[in-house]
């Protein structure tokens, strides 16, 4: 009897390969993602490397974002494969069968489908992490491991997630089978197919929650708000886009129904009807296909501007190769930490060519018309990091003569809106609407470059950085004074030691390792490496990188995929049309103008949907882009560009491509 269900399990595979491969070929992909993100995450040679840790925790949040895409999307794949064979379950009834066997036959068909997918996938992404893992050590400029570990707990615990999934995919199969007269299957193609109603309330509310999520990534007026909101936009964009794709687009076309002058021509008449009932089956998986398309062109140009930016951003930030931070303490003292920095490069052999101690103050405010307030401020308002510095310091560290008068104020801006004519600053008390009297104001002199020391800044969350370089000892306490009001502290008790070198990598890595482990010896609070900040920021950004790589392919495959089995709901459903379309007397010169221009229609509106969303979000992503790290919106919109004309190609192939599906079975129809 066994047998006789395997068998029955074997046959529905091969009959339906049409279904079941494109299904197989989805879990594969899936497994295969999953399994080399969640490799990477836990890869012991990725995570020795500087930078490596930081790679390894955005994956971790990559996998879980992978699993749950690929759970909601592989089992709406399953139900449109049971929806494929009603009419099969419900013979199996006519046969004999019960509902305890026909559920034991579908066990073992995604028994077969789970092991036919997660063996390859597991192969297949074994391979792979092992060719990206030696891509990331190239990338981080780390000898290749060549040896071949295979570590089973990623493999383990990612088999056995998958097989979760499949075990939910068969309880919900189940759950339909026994809430479901199996007879009724065999029906089902009889049934009429009730006609499209218009639903205004739906369509306007679609348009409202577009018309919101565009509003709030077009107007955004700061990178805090748009960081703040960008969850909230995209759900309201989704939602927007599901209901007029499902109930926009057929009130648009029995609107255009109720026109006679206009339905009642023969083109006219079958596209539009042929339209309406097209979108009333297809709306939401256009709809997914619109939301995916557009997450792939998002993930994309945002992580290729980042990581096509981010070493000359870190070099910006990073510019001393050791910056080491001490109490403050008298003059002597400091001469002799020097000292102890001098004796400490000459133990390992390397030259110093520059060893400075200087001191600046770091803080945060609010910039609006001109104005400095004191952070946090109202609304509105762009938030800035401060780093003010005496002119004296400023000459010195850059080697220049800049020269300030007494009612002047230097200043340079990095990734920030520009300051022009005078600045005045003043305090604000938000809870009662009240700010203070302003000081006097200040011209300020643009400088051609900023300080040359390290600031650090790669995920700053504020809209831009900013150098104040006062004049005399007077206007650097007002400004101090100032900016000692923020509620966030600033280092104005530290003392810092510039140290420049010109030793390669290697000895850099030695003097590091040599004072960071005699630490009480050289009596500082705090070293910092350029080497080893550059390495974890590329870490940091090296691992949204790849992250965002990985979900723009997880998201290109379901887009693609959608398409397949779109085209295929609409093979099989235009199959009868297209016949009784024949018996009624049309020629099939007018059948397949209509029937393609159709399709045409259906496959190019998610595609120019996408883009115009897309385009709607490039303010909010841009803003939250400076954010993370800073990016010219002129190179952003290049790349971004770029994406959705290579985009445009690939989902123009994959069309393409899938319409052979459709055209192989509208085939029959036509003889």
């Amino acid at each position: 009897m066994k047998s006789i269900y395997k068998n029955l399990a074997r046959n529905a595979l091969s009959k339906n390969k049409i279904v079941y491969v494109p299904y197989i070929i989805s879990s594969i992909m899936m497994i295969t993602i999953s399994f080399i993100i969640f490799n990477l995450a836990v890869d012991k040679v990725i995570g020795g490397i500087n930078g490596g840790a930081s790679l390894q925790m955005m994956m971790g949040f990559g996998i879980i974002i992978m699993y749950m895409i690929s759970f909601f999307f592989l089992n709406s794949v399953s139900r449109f494969v049971i929806k494929q064979r009603k009419k099969e379950l419900g013979l199996y009834s006519v046969l004999g069968m019960q509902k305890k066997h026909i559920m034991r036959v579908q066990f073992i068909e995604n028994l077969y489908v789970y092991i036919l997918s997660a063996i390859p996938g597991t192969i297949i992404g074994v391979v792979i992490s092992k060719i990206l893992q030696l891509m990331v050590l190239k990338i981080y400029n780390c000898e290749a491991d060549f040896g071949w570990e295979i570590n089973w707990i990623p493999i383990l615990i990612n088999i056995a997630v998958f097989g979760f999934f499949y075990l939910l995919f068969f309880l919900i199969n189940c759950i339909s089978i026994l809430r479901t007269n199996s007879l009724e299957y065999m029906k089902e193609e009889a049934k009429g197919e009730k006609k499209p109603k218009s639903n205004w309330f739906l369509a306007i509310v679609g348009i409202l929650l577009l018309g919101g999520g565009y509003a709030l990534a077009i107007r955004s007026q700061s990178a805090l708000d748009a960081f703040s909101f960008f969850f909230f936009a995209v759900s309201l964009v989704i939602l927007g886009t599901i209901c007029l794709f499902t109930a926009g687009s057929i009130t648009l076309l029995n609107t255009l129904k109720k026109k006679k002058d206009y339905y009642y021509k023969t083109g006219h008449f079958i596209s539009v009807s042929g339209m309406l009932y097209r979108m009333k089956r297809n709306a939401s998986t256009l709809a997914t296909i619109c939301i995916f398309a557009t997450m792939v062109l998002v993930t994309i140009s945002s992580v290729m501007t980042l990581y096509s930016t981010i070493r000359t951003r870190a070099e910006e930030w990073y510019r001393v190769d050791f910056d080491v931070v001490y109490e403050t303490c008298s003059d002597e003292q400091m001469q002799e930490n020097i000292e102890k920095l001098k004796k400490g490069a000459e133990k390992i052999g390397m030259n110093i060519d520059q060893i400075i101690p200087y001191k600046y103050y770091n803080a945060y405010a609010n910039f609006k018309d001109g104005v400095l307030l004191t952070y946090p401020a109202y609304p509105n308002t762009s938030v800035i990091e401060t780093f003010t510095l005496s002119l004296d310091l400023y000459n010195l560290v850059n080697k220049s003569d800049v020269t300030l008068e007494k009612d002047q104020i230097g200043y340079f801006v990095m990734n920030g809106p520009k300051i022009s004519g005078e600045i005045s600053y003043q305090t604000v008390n938000a809870a009662y609407d009240q700010y203070s009297e302003k000081s006097k104001a200040f011209t300020l002199v643009e400088l051609d470059e900023a300080p040359q020391f390290s600031y650090g800044a790669s995920i700053t969350l504020t809209e831009g950085t900013y150098f104040f370089v006062a004049p005399d000892q007077e206007t650097l306490d007002s400004l101090r004074a100032y900016f000692s009001q923020s509620i966030v502290e600033y280092e104005d008790a530290r003392i810092r030691v510039l140290v420049n070198t010109d030793a390669d990598e290697e000895t850099q890595q030695r003097y590091y390792d040599e004072i960071n482990t005699n630490q009480k010896d050289y009596g500082f609070m705090y070293a910092y490496s350029r080497l080893e900040d550059l390495h974890e920021v590329i870490g940091i950004y090296g691992g949204l990188f790849f992250l965002g790589i990985f979900l723009s392919i997880a998201f290109l495959t379901i887009t693609i995929l959608n398409m397949y089995f779109s085209q295929l709901l609409q093979g099989y459903e235009d199959t009868k049309r297209f016949a009784i379309m024949r018996k009624v007397g049309l020629s099939r010169k007018e059948i397949r103008k209509s029937i393609n221009s159709q399709i045409v229609i259906v496959f190019l509106l998610p595609l120019l949907v996408a883009v115009i969303h897309t385009m709607a979000a490039f303010p909010m992503v841009n803003r939250i882009l400076m954010l993370l790290g800073g990016c010219k919106p002129q190179q952003f919109l290049i790349i971004l560009g770029a994406c959705v004309a290579v985009f445009a190609v690939v989902y123009t192939i994959a069309y393409f491509f899938t319409r052979r599906t459709y055209l192989k079975l509208v085939s029959g129809a036509k003889q």
